[in-house]
């Protein structure tokens, strides 16, 4: 980076000098008519301030800062911010600068997430904000650089959302092209523009006093108005040339044309009245965008004594020769935008030869001090592609540390192909990189270019026309045709991951681990998530999520997208256990916003969500919705089993037999069991599946099934032991929660007393290691059992205390199946629970809470399985039984929000945006919802849908 005092967000590092408010020059002229301008400005949303280049809208800004008396944000724009997700994580870090640790979540969406669920990120950002209890100015300086329309299109979904706790005051050279007419219409922007800017003569007056400190005449006054038009820059000109002539009258007279010429004119002034090292100095500099002392030493005099750069800035800085600080301590700064053009014209008419090789030492300046992407932007600058090409080349291992090939396929992409195709390192970057900025026609187009090559090379067949220069050869050799075939490994496994294909994945990363090591970033991320697998079969939740956020961050420096993915629905599976299941459905979302491609459509990866989704939903009871996500799951994941183990399926064949479809759950038991033997599942899986078949037999009082299939999984005698070292511990938790359950269904069928002393013991064991390790759900099940072997027991002041904690940990979000599964002695628990009438106001579980899982077991009974309990977006929403039984078919707790927000007046593609679905999701929504009320169109369903008290 080129500052040393940088903003780290998620260890990228933020140029300071963007985020902090600039120096105001020597002598500037303070302008209280505009600042009380602002003043009013900033009591509305929005203030624009329009002006060409040279009418100090800048110095303005940061003038009113001194006095404003506001917590000041301000963002430094340029060329670079031209893209989305930098231009977004720019203002959050400037926004942290006032707030620290201000909308993280909003900045983890944009920084897992490839162009997609922009609105998400942007929504959590306007959220963070709402949350911070101050008002916040955002300044946004240069915004004219703002040209991508899509960028456009977010900063106006920002505007129409803006907290009333944040003005944004934007300066531009031009009026930018978001809705101005609309923020105009409703009175939400106010504009400063060229004709407030102008310097009025009084301002001028005091100008000239402060700079050469002369009084001029009003006649000289008026004629300076008359030639630069109040024009600053017009201004600063005439004075720098003024110190040289006893007549800026006769000076000012000879000038004539419009303000080109002026410009052309006053600038010749300026820099033939320059010390000869000073004009030097300025001539070579112009080649740079910004700089300081070091950079100017090793761009204009490499061979310079050091400090040489840093005395002709301040000589510079002294001399008012247009040049401006950009950060406090006056180390880095730039020329003024007119000043600098015209600089860079004389440069080339007196000397263009010269141009290159001073190009060329800020490139190698640059790459010295590790801002390769700068470093490459002024080497593809000096024309000579063969030296970037190597300049390029010695620093691949830096840019495959990093993982950050996008800025690279920007400059690649003006490369010619044949200097390209010379180089095996630049063809790999150049896939890497345009498989990571899912350009994935290119990224094939190179690695079968890549491919041929080297399959000429081993064969040495000369056919290829390439082949008939030997250096290219050389070139692959020396590379190392295993380190090439180990990066063509790497982005194959790339595109099988986009494309789905989990097997070709899988293989390819063996092939890229065995070719490269564990060095490149790829295969660092996939050692990640190997490393937090440890932590996931020890059964520590915390530390688990820990060292998969880690993987995440890994796996999204290296561009993986497999392994982000497969991390971060391995928290939300860590959440889940946790007891927070709402946090764990938000993680589940971050997977749908990471898995998506450039044309906005889901990649395949997206649907190793489902298997969470569906999980929650089964578990909230919300059946026919779980059925949707469980049912697709087992229908596109066969070639994802190794990935997502086999949980989806586990869950449907559960839900299936809830729902009564008993042949439907076995057919999903053998599936899973065959899944289970191939040569790439787990060591365990056949266990897990034969213990829940075990399990879905002791619902259903089958225990010669259920004894059956836990002999089947190779497990010990139902009354011995099981061994922990030979499981992970999540399958061993698993087995020894099965193997109580068998216990109190033997020890009730054959009235075995022991059977349940030995159940407690085992549980007692279970609840400490659960509380250890922070396994709510494990602890609400554990409980549950505790409470049926205490009631066996016949102690029922331990079993009611036992099932009270059970509710009161599900209560919190809404846990209901594995209550409902604990069929009728569970019930009786309930009962028991209720008729004790111990309930208070202030603590859980609630009285309410209890009689609706008493009513969901009625529901059972009656074999209603498409009643939707919960409404899974707010818990609290819940349609009450008495509504529900006016209706033949109940409304999903989905389409109850699809006909609140109809009621609200909101189109299918308002509603898509706002409930993040598809529009033809939103459609078939809305048919069923006419179909189940009966109706035929809005206006009937919102009559409908208020009849029935479904909706206020």
């Amino acid at each position: 980076m080129i500052t040393t005092d940088s903003l780290f967000l998620n260890e990228k590092p933020l140029l300071q000098t963007k985020i902090s408010i600039p120096h105001i020059p020597n002598g500037f002229v303070f302008r209280p008519r505009l600042t009380k301008q602002i003043d009013q400005g900033i009591l509305g949303p929005i203030t624009l301030l329009s002006a060409p280049a040279g009418f100090g809208k800048t110095n303005l800004l940061v003038e009113w800062t001194k006095s404003a008396g506001l917590p000041i944000a301000w963002l430094n724009l340029d060329d670079d911010d031209n893209e989305s997700r930098r231009f977004f994580i720019y203002v959050i870090g400037t926004l942290q600068t006032l707030s620290p640790g201000i909308a993280e979540e909003a900045l983890d969406f944009l920084q897992s997430t490839r162009g997609s669920g922009m609105e998400v990120a942007l929504t959590l950002l306007i959220n963070a904000i709402v949350e911070v209890q101050k008002e916040i100015v955002l300044v946004m300086d240069d915004f004219q650089y703002i040209t991508d329309p899509t960028i456009i299109g977010h900063i106006n979904y920002f505007l129409k959302h803006l907290p009333h706790n944040i003005h944004l005051l934007i300066a531009s050279r031009c009026e930018p092209d978001f809705d101005l007419a609309f923020y105009r219409a409703k009175g939400m922007i106010f504009e400063i523009g060229v004709e407030d800017m102008r310097f009025t003569r009084q301002e001028t007056d005091t100008f000239f006093c402060q700079t050469l400190g002369i009084k001029l005449s009003d006649e000289t006054l008026e004629m300076l108005e008359k030639r630069t038009d109040g024009w600053i820059t017009g201004l600063q000109l005439a004075a720098v040339s003024m110190r040289n002539h006893t007549d800026p009258s006769g000076l000012l007279a000879s000038l004539d044309g419009d303000a080109r010429y002026l410009v052309d004119f006053l600038a010749e002034e300026v820099l033939d009245r320059q010390p000869e090292d000073i004009r030097q100095f300025l001539l070579r500099t112009s080649i740079l965008d910004i700089f300081n002392g070091a950079l100017c030493e090793g761009v204009v005099n490499p061979d310079a004594q050091p400090g040489y750069g840093n005395v002709m800035l301040n000589r510079m800085e002294h001399g008012n020769l247009f040049i401006t600080a950009l950060d406090d301590k006056h180390e880095w700064f730039r020329y003024h935008p007119i000043f600098v053009q015209f600089l860079r014209h004389i440069h080339a008419k007196i000397n263009p030869d010269e141009i290159p090789l001073l190009q060329k030492r800020a490139a190698l300046w640059y790459e010295q001090h590790s801002d390769l992407n700068k470093a490459i932007q002024y080497a593809i600058k000096s024309g000579d592609m063969d030296w970037t090409a190597d300049l390029i080349e010695r620093n691949v291992q830096n840019m495959i540390a990093s993982g950050d090939f996008l800025f690279l396929n920007r400059w690649l992409d003006e490369f010619p192909k044949e200097i390209i195709r010379q180089r095996p390192r630049l063809i790999m970057l150049y896939a890497w990189g345009s498989i990571a900025a899912y350009d994935l026609d290119n990224a094939v187009y190179w690695i079968n270019e890549i491919q041929l090559i080297l399959d000429r090379i081993e064969k040495k067949d000369k056919t290829l026309p390439a082949m008939e220069d030997p250096d290219i050869i050389k070139n692959y050799e020396n590379t190392g045709l295993w380190n090439i075939r180990g990066g063509l490994a790497v982005c194959r496994s790339s595109l099988a991951v986009i494309n789905g294909d989990a097997e070709m994945a899988a293989e390819y990363s063996r092939q890229a681990a065995n070719y490269l090591g564990g060095q490149n970033p790829f295969i660092r991320s996939l050692l990640a998530l190997r490393d937090s697998l440890y932590f996931i079969l020890s059964g520590d939740t915390r530390k688990a999520i820990e060292s998969l956020k880690d993987t995440v961050r890994i796996a999204r420096q290296a561009n993986n997208l497999l392994v982000m993915v497969v991390a971060t629905c391995q928290i939300a599976d860590m959440q889940a256990l946790q007891g927070q299941l709402n946090q764990a459905w938000a993680t589940l979302q971050k997977v749908q916003y990471m898995a998506v491609g450039p044309d906005g459509k889901p990649l395949a990866l997206a649907d190793l969500a489902n298997a969470g989704f569906g999980e929650i939903l089964l578990e909230r009871d919300a059946l026919d919705q779980a059925r949707q996500y469980l049912e697709y799951k087992n229908q596109t994941s066969q070639s994802l089993w190794w990935l997502s183990n086999p949980d989806g399926f586990i869950s449907l064949a559960q839900l299936r037999q809830t729902q009564g479809d008993y042949a439907g759950a076995q057919e999903i038991i053998d599936q899973s069991y065959q899944l289970a033997l191939r040569s790439d599942s787990s060591l365990w899986d056949d266990t897990i599946v034969s213990t829940v078949a075990t399990r879905l037999a002791l619902q259903r009082d089958d225990l010669e099934t259920a004894i059956h299939w836990w002999k089947k999984g190779g497990l010990p005698d139902f009354n011995n032991e099981i061994d922990l070292k030979n499981y992970p511990y999540h399958v061993y938790e698993f087995l020894m929660i099965t193997q109580v359950r068998l216990l109190i269904s033997i020890g009730r069928n054959q009235e075995i007393t022991d059977y349940f002393k030995r159940s407690l013991d085992i549980l007692n064991m279970l609840l400490n290691e659960a509380e250890r390790f922070h396994r709510v759900t494990s602890q609400i099940e554990i409980k549950i059992l505790q409470a049926m072997v205490y009631y066996l027991m016949e102690d029922p002041t331990q079993a009611v205390e036992a099932i009270r904690s059970a509710l009161a940990w599900g209560e919190l979000e809404d846990y209901r199946r594995i209550f409902l599964d604990g069929g009728p002695l569970v019930e009786k628990l309930l009962f028991l629970c209720q008729s004790q009438q111990t309930f208070t106001l202030n603590t859980l579980p609630t009285l309410s809470y209890v009689k609706s899982l008493l009513s969901s077991f009625n529901r059972q009974r009656k074999n209603n399985p498409k009643s939707a309990v919960g409404d899974l977006v707010n818990p609290d929403k819940v349609i009450t039984q008495e509504k529900k039984d006016t209706i033949l078919n109940p409304l999903s707790a989905r389409e109850m929000e699809v006909l609140i927000l109809i009621a609200k007046g909101k189109s299918n593609g308002e509603i898509s945006k706002e409930l993040y679905l598809a529009i033809n999701t939103v459609k078939r929504h809305v048919y069923n919802i006419y179909t189940k009320l009966g109706v035929e169109k809005r206006t009937q369903a919102i009559l409908k849908g208020r009849q029935l008290g479904l909706i206020p």
